[in-house]
């Protein structure tokens, strides 16, 4: 299901970056699609499902009793990827505040998402999404200040590939594909995927 629902994300931003990929759309970044008149539907559209799909998923580790920064962090990515629809950033002051605002914290949730991957599987793969997110958290916040440098819908693009890396090594732990083994409750030994309470 989120293989699915980030596939259709990132056809829709693909398909947004070929009717525009103007200057313009490169110094707003990716939420210029969601005030674009020719795109602001298939972006509506690529966000709410993204969103669905990672809310969904942060409802399936939590019922595995994962620890709680996973799926709030899942689930604060989810929220922000509405917010930025519902706070358009050329109406105004307030708005373009607010739809900052989000950005920032959804960044943050999935850079924390990535830290805390790595912490837990220190695998290569971990490590290898999580630089991709920075490296695209990085061209983003270059943009933001007056230097003329206007590559914030590059930036945004690739610390979004980077954090779909990352959702999907998270499957693969939940999964256990990618965790130590799951031990049975019946050996005296508490799987990793089954935290207790101290775990959230």
């Amino acid at each position: 299901m989120v293989a699915r629902t980030q596939t259709l994300f990132f056809v829709v931003l693909f398909g947004c970056v070929l009717v525009s990929h103007s200057r313009v759309a490169q110094r707003d970044g990716i939420s210029y699609y969601a005030v674009n008149a020719r795109t602001i539907a298939f972006a509506f559209v690529g966000y709410l499902v993204a969103a669905g799909g990672l809310w969904r998923l942060s409802q399936i580790f939590r019922a595995v009793d994962e620890e709680r920064i996973v799926w709030w962090g899942l689930r604060v990515v989810a929220v922000v990827l509405v917010v930025l629809l519902v706070t358009p950033f050329n109406q105004g002051t307030f708005l373009n505040w607010a739809h900052m605002s989000a950005g920032v914290t959804g960044a943050l949730a999935q850079l924390a998402l990535g830290w805390r991957l790595v912490v837990r599987t220190r695998d290569p793969r971990a490590w290898a999404a999580m630089c991709v997110m920075l490296l695209g958290g990085v061209l983003a916040a270059l943009s933001l200040p007056d230097w003329d440098f206007s590559a914030l819908l590059q930036g945004e693009i690739v610390l979004e590939i980077g954090f779909a890396w990352c959702v999907w090594e998270w499957t693969k732990v939940l999964a256990g594909a990618s965790a130590p083994k799951t031990w049975e409750r019946s050996s005296g030994r508490v799987s990793p995927l089954r935290r207790g309470p101290s775990g959230r």
